[in-house]
Formats: structure tokens, sequence, C-alpha cells
């Protein structure tokens, strides 16, 4: 008999060269618990992306925390319909450049199902036209209906859930809920896609935006 865990992965690379991926976090993954077992539970991979260095860095942690958050509560409830959902957050710098150089990144994995980002106007459109080509779910933050929020709004048990995943117990700011709101839209919209074609791609996750 065999059964799945999730494990939690941080993989980080450093340095500011346009071809490198600067900051990838990885949740979710799935590894075997046991021997002799046949496959593991399917997981799909959202893309975060943001600035994380650089002036704009605070604007990317702010909403990284909550994309934290979001991912640990649709795994531990059992995921999707089973599907598990894995992070994949890129660093942008808040530059247009680098903005398009991580989105071509994320358009060439299969896996990765709907992005979310980049929390600029500037580097949103210089990203945005690549997952439309791509057929790639794109949902704009920092503008309706995931623009700036005032955080003293917030209720408590959101402030006290953000600072548990935060590393110093930090408290949410002004991106925070409209990052936790997208993600509970998309995992709507994944629901969505799972009851009408009975898979998460690419595919049936824009046909149920769509719907």
């Amino acid at each position: 008999m065999c059964s799945a865990v999730a494990s939690k992965e941080w993989l980080i690379y450093g340095g500011r060269p346009r071809r490198r991926l600067l900051l990838v976090f990885t949740l979710g993954l799935l590894l075997l618990a046991g021997s002799g077992c046949k496959s593991v539970a399917p997981v799909v991979k959202v893309g975060f992306v943001a600035p994380f260095e650089g002036r704009y860095r605070a604007v990317g942690y702010d909403g990284l925390y909550s994309a934290r958050m979001a991912v640990r509560e649709i795994n531990e409830a059992g995921g999707i319909g089973g599907t598990r959902v894995a992070l994949v957050a890129l660093d942008d710098g808040g530059n247009p450049e680098f903005a398009e150089a991580t989105a071509r990144s994320l358009v060439i994995d299969p896996a990765v199902v709907a992005v979310i980002g980049h929390w600029m106007p500037e580097t949103t459109a210089a990203a945005e036209t690549i997952y439309e080509e791509n057929s790639l779910l794109f949902l704009a933050g920092g503008v309706e209906p995931y623009e700036a929020v005032d955080p003293a709004q917030l209720p408590p048990d959101f402030v006290t859930a953000y600072a548990d995943v935060s590393p110093f117990d930090e408290m949410p700011g002004p991106y925070a809920k409209p990052a936790y709101n997208a993600f509970q839209h998309l995992y709507a919209i994944f629901a969505l896609a799972q009851e009408e074609s009975g898979t998460i791609n690419r595919v049936s996750v824009r046909e149920a935006r769509d719907s």
C-alpha cells in the first residue's frame, strides 16, 4: 500500500542576468512516501510573477506570502478534485524586459496552466501578449478586481494567517488581499475546468474562464 505526501521546496536562483530565473518557489510537489506506488496525485503549476528585487520588491513579497498561504490552504484541503497546486514564483524586478523574459520561461512549461502577476502596468503590458499568444490564462494583479486595498480593513483571521506564512511574522500590505483573491478566483476556474472536462490544463482552464 502506498501514499503520497506533499513536500515544500524553495529553489532560489540568484543573480540578475536576463535569461536566469531570479527567484523560484515551488510548493506542493509530491513525493512518494513508500515503495510500490504506481502513480501520484496530479500537479498543476501556477506562475506568480512580481518584483522581488529592486525598488518595488515590497510589492512582490506582499503578494508572495498571500500566494504561499493560498497554495497551502488548497493543498491541505486535498487540492482541486485531487489535483495539487505547485507555485512557481519568478522575479521580474519591475522591469519590462525582465517581465517579458519571465513570461517566455513560463509558457514553455506545459505544466504551468495559469499566471498571476505582474503587479505594475509596464511589466504587465510587456508580458500579457506572450501569455495570450500561448493560450496561458493570465490574471493581471494591481488592477481591478485585484487592485491594492487598505490593509487596515483586513479581517484579523487573514492577518494572522498571513503572518504565519511569512518568515518574520510580517503584516500584510496593500497587495496581500488582492493576491489572495486572485488565487481564490483561479481555484474556482480550476474547479469548473475539472467539472466540465475532467482535467485541468491550459485549454480547459481557458474554456472555463470564458464560459
